[in-house]
């Protein structure tokens, strides 16, 4: 099986911290991360069944939220707010779908933006093509 875990050093999730201030939701997840010893995965997995997200076990959790919302993640307007660090403004896109919490899109954010964006549209265009 594959992991798409990463690791944040405690510096940046200090930045990820200034990043997301003002944003409660956001913020929390956050704090779970920083409790989670910077693993970006456990912490979503800490972080889904309190918003009633269940994700099957046989594929990393991040990539698998992060294929569920592939067509807002893979458009340039998105992809060029998280090349140019408007990190609250890609929470913001995700969360207004309506289906997923800040809490959730804020580790699914920080993932793309530490997997690169567009290296990740790209290795998974694949995929789409042949759902």
């Amino acid at each position: 099986m594959t992991t798409d875990s990463i690791i944040l050093t405690s510096e940046e999730i200090a930045e990820y911290r200034d990043k997301f201030a003002g944003l409660d939701d956001a913020l929390y997840a956050v704090k779970i991360i920083e409790a989670s010893d910077g693993d970006l995965a456990k912490a979503v997995n800490l972080l889904a069944p309190k918003y009633n997200i269940y994700i099957t076990k046989s594929h990393p959790i991040l990539d698998e939220l992060a294929q569920k919302f592939r067509h807002i993640i893979c458009d340039e307007t998105f992809i060029d707010d998280l090349m140019t660090g408007l990190l609250t403004v890609a929470v913001g896109s995700l969360t207004a779908t309506g289906q997923i919490p800040q809490a959730i899109a804020t580790p699914v954010v920080i993932y793309l933006t530490k997997k690169g964006v567009k290296t990740w549209c790209n290795s998974n265009s694949s995929n789409s093509n042949n759902q």
